[in-house]
């Protein structure tokens, strides 16, 4: 989780406990992600609340092995999936584009 205080409060609505981790800070690069959140090794759901450019660093990396600069949109979640060596967009949500 993102120290910033935005952030922060996004993850206080989740009611659930989290970590915060200054590798996904406001100016946090894709890889401080990737190994905060130990991917793809953790056998857990993680959940991410960060910043973009990085977080669309994150997914393109993940996703095509490539960092680039996808767009994530304000309040999107992106599930993705590690199974059989390979990551995968699960499902994604973004009320920007609705």
């Amino acid at each position: 989780m993102s120290p910033a205080v935005r952030a922060q409060q996004t993850a206080l609505a989740l009611g659930v406990p989290f970590v915060t981790s200054p590798a996904v800070g406001t100016e946090a690069a894709a890889a401080a992600v990737i190994a905060a959140v130990d991917w793809p090794a953790r056998s857990r759901a993680t959940l991410i609340v960060g910043h973009q450019p990085t977080l669309g660093r994150v997914a393109a990396t993940l996703l095509s092995d490539t960092q680039a600069d996808w767009d994530i949109g304000k309040g999107a979640l992106w599930w993705l999936r590690h199974s059989g060596g390979e990551t995968r967009l699960f499902a994604a949500i973004d009320p920007e584009l609705a």
